[in-house]
């Protein structure tokens, strides 16, 4: 699961664009068909500092470039209190990252990370097929 609190967030980006294409029409400008919406992408970006995650900071990031690599759609969660805000199912379209500040053995001290996913489309991303998912215990989570 993709949370948003445990991935310390500063700063999230959202996109969305219609799928509008020109349909071409010789001696005339081209009308536009209106083909419907498209899947939403969100860009979470956040700095953080390995060694202050006792040391687990750098396998989160494991975590998270492997469930890029799975092509699995995880749901996109922010718990705020008790109450958790379901966002759909989303899957990570790609991972980057910059290592900087480095110790004496070449360890980062500081590591910026992108995390870029798009939102998972059809009837399994509405809340009830995610709750439903969760129930019967399909899909993985990290």
């Amino acid at each position: 699961m993709f949370t948003v609190p445990t991935y310390s967030v500063e700063a999230l980006s959202r996109s969305i664009s219609p799928r509008i294409e020109a349909q071409p029409v010789i001696g005339a400008t081209p009308p536009l068909h209106r083909l419907g919406p498209t899947n939403e992408t969100v860009t979470l970006s956040s700095t953080f500092h390995p060694m202050h995650l006792n040391g687990g900071g750098l396998a989160q990031l494991a975590g998270v470039r492997a469930a890029a690599s799975s092509l699995v759609p995880f749901p996109l969660v922010h718990i705020n209190g008790l109450i958790p805000n379901v966002f759909g199912l989303w899957i990570a379209k790609s991972v980057s990252e910059e290592q900087t500040m480095f110790d004496a053995v070449g360890r980062p001290q500081t590591v910026t990370v992108k995390l870029e996913m798009t939102q998972e489309g059809g009837i399994g991303a509405t809340a009830r097929g995610i709750a439903n998912k969760a129930i019967s215990g399909i899909g993985s989570l990290f």
